[in-house]
């Protein structure tokens, strides 16, 4: 059976939807950074923003935080101005999503939490990274 991708990328205007399946090896782990970093590279020029859906997300080995932290820091390198995170009601989740994401937020990023899907694009919309 074929090694299905645990992860979902889409870029709609200036707003990267990112979706996360299950546990993450190191190799998705990578594979995960460079299409993502593929994708976003027509807007990195301007501010743009992101929608971070994590709740299908599972516990994953700890060697994939420092990739997904070095991708953190990319994206505020490049521009990312808004995010938007949904989480599960899973404290364990929670938890590996700071350790994974856990660096120094630059001044001016907006960060939220959303608990459906249309809040969240509803955020992005009214801050004015979507039509």
């Amino acid at each position: 059976m074929k090694h299905q991708k645990p992860f979902s990328l889409e870029l709609t205007d200036r707003v990267l939807r990112v979706t996360a399946y299950g546990v993450w090896t190191l190799a998705d782990a990578k594979a995960y950074v460079t299409q993502f970093r593929m994708l976003v590279a027509p807007v990195i020029e301007q501010d743009w923003a992101i929608i971070l859906d994590a709740r299908a997300w599972q516990l994953s080995p700890a060697d994939v935080f420092s990739l997904l932290k070095d991708n953190t820091l990319w994206c505020f390198q490049h521009n990312l101005k808004f995010v938007v995170t949904l989480l599960p009601d899973d404290n364990l989740l929670q938890w590996q999503f700071a350790k994974a994401t856990g660096i120094d937020k630059p001044q001016g990023l907006v960060s939220r939490f959303a608990t459906e899907e249309q809040a969240a694009y509803d955020m992005v919309r009214a801050a004015g990274f979507m039509r």
